[in-house]
């Protein structure tokens, strides 16, 4: 059998020095297709705005090592986390000390290629081309069937780039993460409701089969398709796996601070409902008056979020307890996490909810909305509240700042139930869904 795999994505964001959610999930399943050793041919794909071709398999393979382990750096030793390290620092001081007007900041590091060959990477693409434009996709087809996987949603608004999944013999399997840009565009960039939409066309038109990433996820299809009047196709609902380092966690000890804190994970966007949450954090400290523990946001800063910022760095009342961390190697995630009193994950809305999972599979709890999604992924491990419920959330607070509370010692008991799902298993269910869809388009 052959695979297919598009990796658009992970080539666009070669400059990235920690991927987004979604470039972890391309990143599986190209490792998976790479490190498989049972005789499978395996193609890569790029699809761009004006061509479609194949890249070699031995060109992926260095470029995804290398990429793979820029991204992994400080992945298993924290201390080697320039971010962490500084997280650390901050968090160790006492929480009393003097603070100026705004929250306190670790940016981003510059965004840079690293190892990665830019120029190289052009020249192979230009090649690809040209063997893309003589019909090498179509003719890449093995004689035990071929699956075109296509994990990131990326370049699925441009449709003419994948007319060429009409030609018999291929397969094609699409991941979607989520519907939110279109029945949430007020949570958006401005005209991403459109593209978005003509994605979904995309998958709808081409695919043997969807895999959505949660029942919440493929219910928002069926209701968008529906309206539109389009038959659904086939679409299987596989959860998303975790990094293994959630299940095997480095020997190093959670970080230890003389101050609790709360931790929030997430692109500072509207949808993460962070300015709601640090209204609640202000209340609930008296303006910093009453400093019972620190916020520690760990997001980049995404798009319309100019009340959170405004917040962040006009707001004294803040400033003594909220820390905002741009980015965190794996490692220091972990880190961060298990020394946290819990995970609040406020948003309005998400497709999945994968700072729930990981939160819940290190025991710490998790105090989240009642967003569909994150009842599904924490099931009845974490704590929901309404996301506007304001005095709801500070009461939570309160409970929850004390290790000996009932509220909060009731939730930590059932933590070590919790099974989440890991690649392995997500790539099992993938790899039988692929089997089937090719069997029956060959």
């Amino acid at each position: 059998m052959t695979w297919l795999v598009d990796i658009s994505r992970l080539i666009e964001n070669l400059h990235l020095s920690t991927p987004t959610g979604i470039d972890r999930v391309e990143m599986a399943y190209v490792q998976h297709a790479l490190h498989r050793a049972d005789g499978r041919d395996v193609r890569f794909v790029a699809t761009w705005p004006h061509f479609t071709g194949l890249l070699p398999a031995g060109y992926v393979r260095s470029l995804i090592d290398a990429v793979s382990a820029r991204w992994a750096a400080g992945a298993h030793d924290a201390q080697h986390d320039q971010a962490f390290r500084a997280l650390s620092d901050m968090l160790r001081r006492p929480v009393d000390q003097p603070a100026g007007r705004h929250a306190q900041r670790i940016g981003a590091a510059v965004e840079r290629a690293g190892p990665v060959d830019w120029l190289r990477t052009a020249s192979v693409l230009a090649r690809s081309a040209v063997g893309a434009a003589g019909g090498a996709l179509t003719s890449a087809a093995g004689s035990g069937g071929t699956c075109y996987l296509h994990t990131s949603q990326f370049r699925l608004n441009r449709s003419q780039r994948f007319e060429w999944l009409k030609s018999g013999g291929v397969a094609s399997l699409f991941v979607l993460h989520d519907l939110i840009p279109v029945t949430h565009p007020e949570y958006c960039r401005p005209g991403e409701a459109q593209r978005h939409a003509a994605r979904i066309a995309t998958m709808a038109r081409r695919a043997s089969v969807i895999v959505a990433n949660s029942r919440f996820t493929r219910g928002a299809l069926e209701d968008h398709l529906a309206a539109a009047g389009v038959a659904v196709p086939p679409c299987e609902v596989v959860p998303l796996g975790l990094s293994d380092i959630f299940f095997h966690q480095p020997a190093a000890p959670a970080l230890a601070t003389a101050t609790p804190y709360f931790v929030a994970v997430g692109t500072i966007e509207p949808r993460k409902n962070l300015t709601f949450l640090l209204q609640a954090w202000h209340r609930w400290t008296r303006a910093g008056q009453c400093r019972k523990a620190r916020l520690v946001i760990v997001g980049r800063r995404g798009w319309e979020n100019e009340s959170v910022i405004d917040q962040l760095e006009r707001s004294p009342g803040l400033a003594p307890t909220v820390i905002e961390v741009a980015t965190l190697s794996d490692a220091g995630m972990v880190a961060l996490l298990r020394g946290a009193t819990a995970l609040l994950a406020p948003s309005l809305v998400e497709g999945f909810g994968l700072p729930v999972a990981e939160a819940l599979a290190l025991g710490v709890p998790v105090i989240a909305s009642s967003a569909g999604a994150h009842r599904e992924v924490g099931g009845a491990f974490a704590e929901y509240l309404d996301p506007t419920d304001g005095p709801g959330w500070m009461a939570a607070l309160d409970d929850y700042v004390q290790p000996s509370s009932a509220r909060r010692l009731q939730r930590v008991a059932e933590l070590g139930r919790y099974r989440p799902t890991t690649w392995s298993e997500h790539m099992a269910r993938v790899e039988d869904i692929v089997s089937r869809i090719s069997r029956s388009s060959s």
